[in-house]
């Protein structure tokens, strides 16, 4: 018996911490990704390829058009302004626009 008990105390005492962490990740992780992705905000007027190439659908060839657009023609006067570069569209937009400033 008390070497059955001793399995059980030692099987708790490693899984508590599991299930403590994993229901505090629960609760707190949808806020704190909200406020991650507020302050990771990528502004298309100052990005660098570099920048633009972690949002969404973004890859190194469409990062340097939107670079090369935004030198060429000037700042962007509204985050719709990007379908104006060769192979960005709306859904873009859609995926990407809480991450996106002016």
């Amino acid at each position: 018996m008390k070497r059955y008990l001793k399995t059980v105390a030692m099987a708790v005492a490693m899984l508590a911490p599991m299930y403590i962490f994993t229901s505090y990740a629960e609760t707190v992780a949808p806020e704190v990704v909200k406020q991650a992705e507020q302050l990771q905000k990528v502004n298309v007027n100052t990005a660098s390829a570099a920048e633009l190439q972690l949002l969404k659908g973004i890859g190194e060839a469409k990062a340097k058009a939107i670079v090369e657009y935004r030198e060429t023609n000037g700042k962007f006067a509204s985050l719709e302004d990007l379908t104006k570069v060769k192979g960005i569209g709306p859904k873009f937009i859609e995926k990407n626009g809480h991450l996106l400033s002016l």
